[in-house]
């Protein structure tokens, strides 16, 4: 069915397909799937965009189609900084938990080697005397 809406992607904006209606029955899948054809054919030479009307290839010259080029790729570049930004700070933030945890390893051997009672992961360490309940 996908397969249907992307062989009537045309060229320019004035032959746009709209995207499937998701709110009808199995509709989200088509329009997944029209999605990934899309995506394959961009990455394999096409240039079909999403614009106001619809899926279309943008005619070079045509201004409308030229402004939603434009506003497209803007819009993409902005996704792929984004997630750049996202992988930077996951990175980091993976990082700082690997350090922590060889700080706290750090710690537990320590506290080994001075000969206190070494505890269970995830568990505290308590006083002597004092009773937790069960």
């Amino acid at each position: 069915m996908a397969g249907a809406y992307y062989t009537r992607i045309g060229d320019g904006h004035r032959n746009a397909v709209r995207r499937p209606d998701i709110k009808c029955t199995d509709m989200d899948r088509v329009d997944r799937s029209l999605r990934r054809m899309i995506n394959h054919a961009n990455k394999n030479g096409d240039c079909i965009i999403p614009g106001t009307g619809g899926y279309y290839r943008p005619v070079p010259g045509d201004p409308v189609d030229e402004l939603e080029y434009k506003e497209y790729r803007k819009m993409e570049e902005h996704r792929v900084h984004d997630i750049i930004i996202k992988n930077h700070m996951m990175d980091m933030a993976f990082e700082n938990r690997r350090r922590e945890a060889g700080y706290a390893a750090r710690i537990r051997d320590k506290r080994e080697t001075d000969g206190a009672k070494r505890v269970p992961e995830g568990r505290a360490e308590y006083p002597a005397g004092v009773h937790l309940r069960q």
